[in-house]
């Protein structure tokens, strides 16, 4: 059985991850677009005033400044909600800064369904195809807290731009204190024959509840936990499919582009199985509270485990 331990703030363990990062590492800096509260980067901002920089809300000059920052010899981690910086910041992300390999951290927060009251048009459906598209930036959705403050200590020692998701809100973990990521490998978090499972974010604690559930049907799913969108671990994508024949990937994201379309594409050039992509469909994030915007859209352990019960008597 996966234990899943005590609930952290996701916002919180960026602002004092940063602060603790801040404090061996004098080239890092944080750039906000006026949005200090939502990323949580307050923190860092009392630590060292001087070191962090708000260029209002213009999320445009957000990434192109944080290039200059970058090829200059700074460190920047640059934050706003997953859907600005990703869509109306895109030219710059890619003209700014994957052009030139400036070396910057783009955070998206409030990623996907997380975004929850905001309404549909904050909330994040494209982040991840988006930046999976854009050649030299490496892609992150974390699993839980601890993750992230390992993928951020990652991404301060790895020189190039990288996109890594910040689901707002308080969420269980999973991962065990003093964690170490490792960029392009996926976690296998339950050897099953029966079913692979893939998920990403904050669908894998719900992957967790649901391959327990399954469990006690007598269903054993392979569960892969998949918090590198970009670069991929195909190998073990194709292992997965290789023992089950059958996989269901699971995002807080449009099933356009995303996972499941990284995933689909993996099998079609490594290893052919069934597969089902649950996610958002072809539409638009709702103005609604988190938990029921998962079981709306099927990412919740009742839909995953609905999901593979399909597949499998498919």
């Amino acid at each position: 059985m996966s234990k899943i331990y005590d609930k952290k703030d996701t916002n919180k363990t960026y602002g004092e991850t940063l602060a603790r990062l801040g404090e061996k590492c004098h080239e890092l800096v944080v750039v906000e677009a006026d949005l200090m509260k939502a990323s949580g980067s307050l923190p860092f901002k009392e630590k060292f005033p001087k070191r962090h920089l708000n260029v209002g809300i213009s999320e445009q000059d957000l990434l192109g400044f944080a290039a200059g920052l970058a090829l200059a010899g700074k460190i920047p981690f640059a934050s706003s909600f997953a859907c600005f910086i990703s869509q109306r910041a895109c030219d710059q992300a890619v003209n700014a800064v994957a052009y030139n390999r400036a070396n910057v951290k783009m955070i998206g927060s409030y990623a996907g369904l997380t975004g929850e009251k905001n309404g549909g048009t904050h909330i994040s459906v494209l982040d991840l195809a988006i930046f999976r598209c854009i050649p030299h930036i490496q892609v992150f959705d974390p699993g839980d807290a601890v993750e992230f403050a390992a993928i951020l200590e990652y991404a301060l020692e790895y020189d190039g731009p990288v996109y890594i998701r910040s689901n707002k809100g308080i969420h269980g973990v999973f991962h065990d204190a003093g964690f170490k990521f490792e960029p392009g490998k996926a976690e296998v978090l339950r050897e099953g024959g029966d079913i692979g499972l893939i998920t990403t974010g904050i669908t894998t604690l719900q992957g967790i509840l649901a391959c327990e559930e399954l469990e006690r049907a007598g269903i054993c799913a392979r569960h892969i936990h998949m918090p590198c969108i970009k670069p991929l671990d195909r190998m073990e994508i194709a292992k997965t499919a290789e023992i089950t024949g059958k996989i269901v990937t699971v995002e807080n994201h449009s099933i356009n582009g995303g996972l499941g379309g990284a995933v689909a594409e993996a099998l079609c050039e490594c290893y052919p199985a069934k597969l089902k992509r649950l996610g958002l469909p072809d539409c638009f994030g709702e103005t609604a509270k988190l938990d029921w915007l998962q079981h709306k859209f099927g990412i919740d352990a009742d839909g995953i485990v609905s999901a593979v019960n399909e597949l499998l008597a498919s």
